[in-house]
């Protein structure tokens, strides 16, 4: 039996990074909100000996949870790093939100890991938020270990997750022990016997089923099947994705913990890395020192970052490290230098933003897997006197969460949230650290708008009022759904500024950029979009124009003839895919009617049901919570972005 807190390991010498070893292992640890996924991170820290006494969600004393709003809601709101080092593995576990409002921040967390546990409660089994980021996870191509946490509660039953996940998510499962009197508080683990003939039987059936040279093997009997093999063979397939290990425990009472890291660190060791390349290195959060310095956490993926580099982030910007902080057991440690496969907190990229790479993007390098927020609202200061400083916290924000994409509107602000719990973490956010009292309004889905005629305009050099050294005339016209912006350049090639920007080509392509600020907001409010901009004529002073001046004109130019065109505003149409028991089928159907869904004819397996179709982005959210009611609890919903059509009802999805 497993008894992992009966002993604490002895800490490692943390007098250098090198101390820790050259296998480096960044661990992700994700699951639906409640399922221990906080907890589990707290005892694998305990565990391994990065902490002396284990930490508990409820008291707001875990490592991993330390903004005080995560210690009064008792609930993770940005992502986190802790570290411990085991048989000279450095693992880096990045603990992740589990509330769907924050999904965000897990996306951002999922691209910087090499695996990742996935925990599902032992009681309440695979929900809704499991199965979101199990896909998420295999979109990506990261290595999934499963881990059955709270076998010590009150109706935990094992076997039936263990069912349960495999009808929902994977059939290549692959369960590394067995549970000893679930659904009490002796509850143990029993970890696979890896010399016993039986169990070397059934592992080899379970893995020769998706490896043809462990199968050919077995059938010819060309040698005898041992455990050394076996794991060679699991090892290699859990790293493919091809299989995923399950194993079982209480992260309360730490049964499990120790085999669980012992698994982990074995079969899912990290990649190698050059530490003499160039340095490469990902953003993946930033926060601001209580003097407004940016701080950025970075996942250093090749080379070595050293204090006083310069490096590129991208789009022309460069920045100078000025310190470095490396994660490491019992906190992150001042260092001149962050290597290959580590974690570091990083001053001095004052320019950065989230999702920048230091250094050159590698060409495979992991999108984001996980939709946008759809919801936008206003946001309004309670005392006028503060709206600017609102302007200036929510700038603030958006850096550390850039999807909530401020923008102005009339006197105030718009941003993009997921949800009410994220709306209401804004509020005691903006209340607590910047002393701002706000109240939200107008919610709505996130709309675009499509020019509805055509429009043109124009500004000639000497015309009265017109301030700047660049003359333009443009033509602005619907172009096909989904096209995004075009743009033409029509005029006479001699009447454009080439000195300006080299060629055509470079002209075309400052056009281009030009237009992403006056097409963000139509007549309307909504980005402009599915519209083509055709430059028609232009002119220039015999001194040239500067190319602030063009960008300016085309700004003022652009606004003009879109405002001239006309728009159409149009809502999102989601994409749903939606599991039901068969048995709710019924009230399933009954439910898509009532919120205008167009589903496809549902797919059948077994006890489970899939339904697929369309349907308004703005009816997806009370389409959600009625789910639960109409599928006694077991229902799970994903829509995405399919396409925009325009609004059918007054004041639903309608802008302000």
């Amino acid at each position: 039996m497993n008894r992992p807190h009966s002993r604490t390991p002895a800490r490692p010498d943390l007098g250098t990074a090198a101390a820790l070893g050259p296998r480096r292992l960044n661990l992700g640890v994700v699951a639906h909100v409640d399922a221990g996924k906080t907890s589990l991170t707290e005892a694998l820290l305990h565990h391994s000996g990065a902490i002396d006494r284990l930490g508990l969600v409820d008291e707001g004393t875990t490592q991993t949870d330390s903004m005080p709003l995560e210690r009064r809601r008792g609930i993770t709101i940005r992502a986190a790093v802790a570290v411990f080092a085991v048989d000279g593995i450095c693992v880096n576990l990045v603990d992740t939100p589990g509330h769907p409002d924050f999904i965000a921040e897990v996306d951002r967390s999922l691209a910087v890991l090499d695996s990742a546990i996935l925990v599902v409660s032992a009681v309440e089994g695979v929900q809704a938020q499991t199965i979101v980021l199990y896909r998420a996870l295999r979109r990506l191509e990261i290595p999934v270990v499963f881990f059955v946490n709270k076998i010590d509660r009150t109706g935990a039953d094992p076997k039936r997750v263990l069912a349960g996940i495999g009808d929902r998510l994977s059939t290549a499962l692959v369960p590394l022990g067995q549970v000893h009197d679930p659904g009490t508080a002796a509850a143990e683990t029993a970890p696979i016997t890896w010399e016993d003939p039986a169990e070397i039987e059934r592992l080899t059936a379970q893995l020769a089923d998706r490896d043809e040279g462990l199968l050919e093997e077995w059938l010819t009997g060309a040698r005898p099947m041992g455990a050394r093999r076996l794991r060679t063979a699991l090892g290699r397939l859990a790293r493919a994705g091809t299989v995923h290990p399950v194993l079982f425990g209480s992260a309360r009472t730490g049964a499990g913990v120790g085999y669980l890291i012992e698994s982990i660190t074995e079969l899912l060791p990290g990649p190698a890395a050059d530490a003499d390349a160039s340095a490469v290195a990902q953003v993946f959060k930033i926060e601001r020192s209580l003097r407004g310095q940016r701080i950025c956490t970075v996942r250093v993926r090749e080379g070595t970052l050293r204090i006083r580099d310069r490096v590129s982030l991208g789009d022309g910007r460069t920045a100078t490290v000025t310190a470095v902080e490396v994660f490491e057991p019992g906190g992150a440690v001042r260092r001149d230098r962050a290597v290959a496969g580590q974690i570091a907190r990083v001053r001095g990229l004052e320019r950065a933003r989230i999702g920048d790479w230091i250094g050159r993007r590698p060409p495979m390098a992991r999108a984001a897997a996980l939709p946008e927020p759809g919801l936008e609202v206003r946001v309004v200061a309670r005392d006028p006197a503060l709206q600017d400083d609102l302007h200036h916290a929510l700038a603030e924000l958006a850096d550390i969460d850039p999807l909530i994409a401020v923008r102005p509107d009339r006197g105030a602000a718009r941003i993009r949230l997921y949800g009410e719990v994220q709306q209401e973490v804004l509020v005691e956010t903006l209340a607590t650290e910047y002393g701002i009292d706000v109240d939200f309004h107008d919610a709505t889905v996130v709309c675009v708008e499509r020019p509805s005629g055509i429009g043109t305009a124009a500004l000639r050099l000497g015309e009265p009022g017109h301030l700047y050294h660049y003359g333009l005339g443009v033509r602005v016209e619907p172009a096909g759904p989904g096209s995004g912006v075009e743009l033409v350049v029509a005029a006479d090639r001699v009447s454009l500024p080439l000195h300006v920007y080299g060629n055509v080509d470079g002209y075309r392509a400052a056009i281009r950029e030009y237009l992403d600020e006056p097409l963000a907001a139509g007549p309307h409010g909504w980005p402009v979009t599915d519209v083509r901009v055709t430059v028609t004529e232009s002119g220039y002073p015999p001194a040239g124009p500067r190319a602030v001046d063009v960008r300016r004109t085309t700004d003022l130019v652009v606004r003009e003839a879109v405002q001239r065109a006309g728009s159409q505003v149009c809502e999102p149409v989601d994409h749903f895919w939606l599991e039901v028991p068969t048995d709710t089928l019924s009230n399933v159907l009954s439910l898509l009617g009532r919120h205008g869904a167009v589903p496809e004819p549902p797919q059948t397996a077994g006890a489970v049901a899939v339904i697929t179709g369309t349907v308004r982005a703005s009816e997806v959210n009370a389409m959600r919570v009625e789910l639960h009611a109409a599928a006694h609890g077991e229902g799970v919903l994903e829509s995405t972005l399919d396409h925009y059509e325009p609004v059918r009802y007054s004041g639903r999805g309608q802008p302000r």
